[in-house]
């Protein structure tokens, strides 16, 4: 009798053991512990339908300036102060077209049924007018000018309207507001409206999303905060891999678990260094076996290399800011800026 009582109790132990174990197991820690601080950890739900969400607002931009390109000799006697039409095709040697192109994304954030506005970084689209370049570091002897003749923005999946325009940029902050005046009955667009966070709340290892175009594919990558006290500059610093292309992407982060994203920012450069390094004339590399000594002319170059996992963002507040300093522009490109404000 004592030995069936005893078995008895070490089985509803047992039982009593087991629930408790999967009970504590199926609690998320996000739900067990709400703090209203921004999450440092993975989310214990699916993120991917909001995701999708934000996915459709997020556009590929692409920006592509023509120059024409003229160059002078070494012996040339012209003088940045004494430029003009006339004499630059007059004393140049040569003249061409060229063209700069630069990829970036852009996030639609405004449509009123007539007009869709979309926020870059102004590095994407701020092509200068003109550009100098010279024969000696002191620039006194001038070796050709590029004069900016046209420049085309385009961004894939917007309603059909006209050209894409700049309407103010802030090239410190690195922010350029863009819109596209649509034509009639257009389909209406998928807008970004998600609640603006706060990144002096941001810490060590806070958890955070990016959605951009890298190297022209839409992604989404994950990365955590470091030195949070940078935000007071209108930055901040994250471990993100980084590509060309992402310049313009936005920047969540999650408060006490999904779907509670708020937008802190928008990723814009990366941490990078200049080398020089030599390379082989192009035609003669087509002839040269590569069994056999190289006997050519070698030419200095330079390339900008990536220091991948050191990404810098432009803060909400930089952005908040932006909007209201340039109101006057904002309003009179047709925004209503209550609208337009995060």
């Amino acid at each position: 009798m004592k030995d069936s009582l005893f078995r008895f109790i070490i089985c509803l132990l047992s039982i009593v053991f087991i629930v408790s174990c999967k009970t504590n197991e199926n609690i998320p820690a996000q739900s067990m512990n709400p703090d209203g601080r921004y999450d440092s950890e993975f989310p214990d739900k699916s993120v991917s339908d909001k995701l999708n969400e934000i996915s459709k607002t997020i556009k590929k931009l692409d920006c592509l300036a023509f120059y024409m390109t003229y160059v002078f000799p070494p012996d040339n006697q012209l003088r940045r102060g004494a430029i003009t039409k006339e004499n630059i095709k007059e004393m140049s040697v040569s003249a061409d077209v060229t063209n700069q192109s630069v990829a970036g994304t852009a996030a639609v954030i405004y449509y009123d049924g007539a007009t869709i506005g979309l926020l870059t970084c102004a590095h994407v689209v701020d092509y200068p007018d003109t550009i100098f370049n010279w024969y000696d570091d002191e620039e006194t002897i001038l070796q050709s000018i590029s004069v900016k003749v046209r420049q085309q923005n385009y961004i894939s999946g917007l309603p059909d309207g006209d050209d894409i325009e700049i309407v103010v940029l802030d090239q410190k902050n690195d922010i350029a507001l863009l819109k596209r005046n649509l034509h009639s009955h257009t389909e209406k667009p998928d807008v970004f409206t998600y609640k603006a966070g706060n990144t002096q709340e941001l810490e060590w290892g806070t958890f955070v999303y990016i959605m951009g175009y890298p190297l022209g594919n839409l992604m989404v990558t994950r990365a955590i905060v470091s030195n949070p006290d940078k935000t007071k500059n209108g930055v901040f610093l994250t471990d993100a891999l980084y590509n060309k292309g992402i310049s313009g992407s936005p920047v969540f982060a999650l408060r006490d678990g999904v779907p509670n994203f708020e937008w802190i920012g928008m990723a814009k450069s990366a941490a990078a260094e200049n080398y020089m390094y030599l390379e082989p004339d192009s035609d003669m590399v087509k002839v040269t076996h590569a069994k056999y000594p190289y006997e050519g002319v070698f030419y200095a170059n330079k390339k900008l290399a990536i220091n991948y996992g050191v990404t810098f963002s432009v803060t909400i507040e930089a952005i908040e800011v932006f909007f209201r300093k340039n109101k006057q522009a904002i309003e009179n490109a047709g925004f209503n800026i209550e609208d337009i404000l995060p």
